[in-house]
């Protein structure tokens, strides 16, 4: 069993064994346990399953997607545990084209389990635990700016130990170690690399006022792949300001970034400027449930990390989302992005966004039903990476909390 395995392992043994002890600690030392069960079922259309330039390709995904929270809270700890499997089967609707295959091939199960255990240690000392594992087709999870449209199979797993010490009120110190595998089902030429990556970030943040705070971060991190991609060093440094107002808190931040790579590539090291700016709330700031409306935008612009067979590029992206609540029943969502992404080992540039209208209609506190619809597309200066896609799903879903108390 490879080390991501066990580094699971251990974190969720942790969350059982402390929720095991903590359930029967003594009275003074009680808290609040959380048992959520729930389970989605989804059906989508795709007009371009493949996301190719010319063999369009409509295809019908059934998915499956039972879980469960669970969770442990007292005045000094947090435990939580977060499990869901999503069942995909796919139904082609067209014929094959050239060089395509038929969309059942790429049935699997996904798997997504969170592992979280914190404590106050001492009235300055926070420190915990994190741990995610993945079983994923989907390339987004492997690179947050990633351009990638392949559908191979991997596993992911990051595991975070990290640590927060209070000067005082107003000032403090974090310290996070992150380990982070990355493990292709088949990782033959063109199919996906294996990689680990090994993280360290150091932050300081002084809070100005309740409502206005800076942090100065830095991270260093190495990244080694398994085969022909050449490994990299990489360093970040970034100023970061945040402020609230009203329910709405702004955030700023800039720095820069070195890459040095173990061997000579394209585009030699890089070095570059980096910076992110983002808006953040809900209305009212303390819904127990559904807020009636929220913002989360984002636009920054950065190196992505995961660059298989060297194919590094410069990502300027733009991440919204808003929510409005209708009648206390129908809980409405425009989201989408726009990420330009312009290659520093070739002339290479693409201009990538995806909108999207989604109405969910609240039965009850249990159930959900609803509707969504996008449209994804890329434009490229390279031959063959231009693709258009639209897309319509129905979902359903079954949320109950089976012991919170």
């Amino acid at each position: 069993m490879k080390a991501y395995h066990h580094h699971f392992i251990m974190a969720t043994l942790l969350a059982v064994i402390c929720l095991g002890l903590l359930t029967f600690s003594s009275a003074s030392a009680q808290g609040r346990m959380l048992v959520k069960p729930h389970i989605q079922v989804d059906w989508r259309q795709d007009s371009n399953f493949h996301r190719s330039e010319k063999n369009e390709k409509t295809v019908h995904t059934y998915t499956v997607k039972p879980g469960v929270e669970l969770g442990y809270t007292t005045d000094k700890t947090l435990m939580s545990l977060n499990y869901w499997l999503q069942v995909y089967k796919y139904d082609d609707q067209d014929e094959n084209l050239a060089d395509q295959i038929d969309a059942d091939e790429f049935d699997y199960t996904a798997h997504n389990a969170q592992a979280r255990f914190q404590t106050q240690a001492t009235r300055r000392l926070l420190v915990g635990v994190d741990d995610t594992f993945l079983k994923t087709r989907d390339p987004a999870s492997a690179d947050a700016n990633s351009n990638a449209v392949d559908r191979f199979k991997y596993t992911l797993n990051r595991f975070s130990p990290h640590m927060t010490y209070k000067f005082g009120e107003k000032f403090g110190l974090g310290l996070k170690y992150t380990n982070l595998n990355t493990d292709y089902s088949d990782d033959a030429p063109g199919e996906g690399e294996d990689s680990v990556e090994n993280r360290g970030t150091v932050n300081w943040y002084y809070n100005f006022t309740p409502k206005t705070s800076f942090n100065l971060d830095y991270q260093y991190w190495e990244r080694d792949y398994d085969k022909n991609t050449v490994d990299y060093d990489s360093s970040q440094v970034m100023v970061n300001v945040k402020h609230q107002f009203n329910y709405l808190t702004f955030g700023a931040g800039a720095g820069y970034h070195n890459r040095e790579f173990d061997k000579a590539v394209p585009s030699g090291d890089i070095d570059q400027f980096v910076w992110k700016v983002s808006v953040l709330g809900q209305n009212p700031p303390d819904a127990a449930r559904i807020p009636k409306s929220s913002v989360y935008v984002s636009f920054g612009s950065n190196l992505n990390d995961s660059g298989t067979g060297n194919t590094y590029f410069t990502s300027t992206r733009l991440d919204a989302r808003l929510t409005y609540l209708i009648m206390e029943k129908i809980n409405c969502t425009l989201s989408g992005y726009y990420q330009n992404s312009e290659y520093e080992t070739s002339s290479r540039e693409d201009d990538r966004w995806l909108v999207s209208l989604a109405g969910d209609y609240l039965i009850n506190e249990y159930f959900t039903v609803g509707l969504a619809g996008g449209l994804e597309e890329r434009d490229s200066n390279q031959a063959g990476k231009d693709f258009d896609n639209e897309y319509v799903m129905i979902r359903a879903k079954f949320n109950y909390d089976l012991g919170s108390r």
